[in-house]
């Protein structure tokens, strides 16, 4: 498996990068339900399992945790992309291999060497691959009750994401916290967590849908702005 290996240097580049990336390609970023975040300053670690619908998961991930809630976070990223990508173990991204067994339960091993007793995050995509937006049924792998098993006492927070154009010619992102399931033991019910928590995140994913069709913008807060739209200026002119 391909470790983390964070780079103070490299991390306040990224973040740089990030926010460039966003601000060009990006109207608005909207978040809602940042009440039910359940961080805990002590040692008890978060884990987001979210949906894999976009490319830009994974910096959606980073901007949230990292450049929002400012925390000290990790995510796992399949291995055939972490190889394309290697540079972000800089950023405490490291990989899987759900092709193979062993590699699957070390990286099991790490993720909770990472995260018991530490009050860090940690992102994960429990569908374990990308799917187009809105895709169904959701299905999850169980590697996120695993590591929560190992952990031991571990917040486990449901994040949907969703991209859509509304009104501007830059696409605007989504995203949808719900509420946390602080987790003492998952041994005994290994296979019930696995689905109640795949269960919890369809939930989410479908409010998340609702809210946005029915352009109910208000139930959230915009965390980032990019770049003014051009439909902006030509309104402007027009007008």
């Amino acid at each position: 498996m391909i470790k983390a290996k964070k780079n103070k240097y490299f991390n306040k580049l990224f973040r740089w990068y990030i926010k460039r990336l966003f601000r060009k390609h990006y109207f608005r970023i909207h978040l809602a339900g940042s009440d039910n975040l359940t961080l805990d300053t002590g040692n008890k670690p978060t884990i987001f399992y979210a949906n894999h619908n976009n490319w830009w998961d994974g910096f959606t991930a980073y901007y949230l945790s990292n450049i929002f809630l400012k925390m000290d976070d990790y995510l796992m990223m399949d291995i055939e992309q972490m190889k394309k990508y290697s540079m972000f173990k800089y950023v405490g991204v490291f990989s899987v291999d759900r092709s193979n067994p062993r590699e699957a339960i070390s990286t099991v091993d790490y993720a909770a060497e990472l995260l018991k007793n530490t009050n860090r995050c940690m992102w994960i995509f429990p569908e374990g691959e990308m799917h187009v937006q809105d895709h169904e049924p959701i299905k999850f792998y169980s590697g996120i009750t695993k590591i929560t098993e190992k952990i031991g006492n571990v917040n486990l927070q449901p994040v949907a994401f969703r991209y859509e154009f509304i009104d501007e010619q830059r696409p605007e992102i989504f995203i949808k916290i719900g509420k946390g399931d602080v987790i003492k033991d998952a041994a005994e019910n290994r296979k019930d967590l696995t689905n109640y928590l795949c269960n919890k995140l369809i939930d989410e994913v479908t409010q998340l849908k609702t809210l946005v069709q029915n352009k109910q913008l208000e139930k959230f807060n915009i965390v980032f702005h990019g770049r003014e739209s051009q439909n902006k200026t030509v309104d402007r002119i027009t007008g």
